[in-house]
């Protein structure tokens, strides 16, 4: 049987880059669209285009999206802890800290992810895999750190809020990789993105916000492209890309590629775009990070067997082109 080419593992690794672009330049999509929108108003928005398009191709069937025979609790695991509840434990930690102290603390998503697999789930991971998380995490670290904007305070309610979206993030990783034992990464994209479009409406509306932030949108053309990007490349394409990376690498190692690989264009995107400060402790920062990165990639020598037999699904005919 001929392999596809979504089986390789170069193709898997190929993607990260392209996510981590998306992500890492969210947070200058965020910056501009928070000027005007409140946040959970840009949530809805968000995943409201996500929706959409995943609805519309599944209408025209240029996806298909089968849920019959599959274990559907699973992909609702999924919804639930991402994004509906992680991204208000990361928006509310957010704005109860500063900056600095939560870039810390969501860096830490995949050294959680480690010891959950290691503690609870019983999962052996090389010790590549642990030194490339630590170096990448440590990267991090340097990054903000000794930073000139670095500050220590935030409020205990917010490091308990932050450690929570923490700890959502790494069961959600696990979740995703379960669930891609039946389903493809598009149906559980199509799944996140209509629930956190149902969710998120429903609680804007619930605040007395109602239609206001689709109303901006039409008189400002800067907010529309703001939105419009984080839609479509950062909750559709990205979590597309994320929730496939998850179905065929290990999750520890996933998450690690991914997270701080956005980490890492997130701080060159804020330095060059933004105005942030730069200095040896970006370099270094960035260098241990990519490093760390790029280790992972060592400590897992071929794909996991599950995943690597599993049909990628439209991802496969996207790719063939067909």
């Amino acid at each position: 049987m001929k392999e596809r080419i979504t089986d390789k593992k170069w193709f898997v690794y190929a993607l990260v880059p392209l996510c981590a672009l998306c992500w890492g330049f969210s947070y200058l999509g965020i910056t501009v669209t928070l000027k005007s929108l409140e946040p959970i108003q840009l949530l809805a928005m968000r995943w409201t285009v996500s929706a959409l398009i995943f609805l519309l191709l599944a209408a025209c069937r240029v996806i298909k999206i089968q849920y019959k025979g599959k274990d559907i609790k699973l992909v609702l695991t999924v919804g639930i802890l991402q994004p509906c509840i992680y991204s208000i434990f990361e928006t509310v930690g957010v704005k109860l800290t500063t900056t600095s102290e939560s870039s810390i603390f969501i860096a830490t998503i995949p050294l959680m992810v480690l010891i959950i697999g290691s503690v609870i789930l019983h999962k052996k991971n090389s010790r590549i895999t642990i030194l490339a998380i630590i170096m990448a995490f440590a990267g991090v670290v340097i990054c903000v750190a000794f930073s000139p904007n670095f500050s220590i305070g935030g409020k205990g309610l917010g490091y308990l809020i932050l450690f929570c979206a923490v700890l959502t993030g790494a069961f959600y990783t696990y979740s995703s990789s379960k669930a891609a034992e039946q389903f493809d990464a598009v149906e559980v994209t199509f799944s996140i993105s209509v629930m956190g479009g149902i969710f998120f409406n429903c609680v804007s509306f619930a605040m007395g916000y109602g239609l206001s932030g689709y109303r901006a949108c039409l008189t400002d053309i800067k907010l529309l492209i703001g939105v419009l990007f984080l839609g479509i490349c950062c909750s559709c394409l990205c979590y597309l890309i994320f929730n496939f990376v998850l179905g065929k690498l290990p999750t520890a190692i996933g998450t690690n590629l991914v997270t701080n690989s956005t980490t890492a264009v997130g701080v060159i995107s804020g330095c060059v775009f933004a105005g942030d400060p730069f200095g040896w402790y970006t370099v270094a920062g960035v260098a241990l990070t990519i490093t760390g990165v790029c280790l992972s990639s060592l400590g897992n020598k071929e794909l996991t067997e599950p995943a690597a037999e599993a049909d990628a699904g439209p991802m496969a005919e996207i790719a063939e082109g067909k």
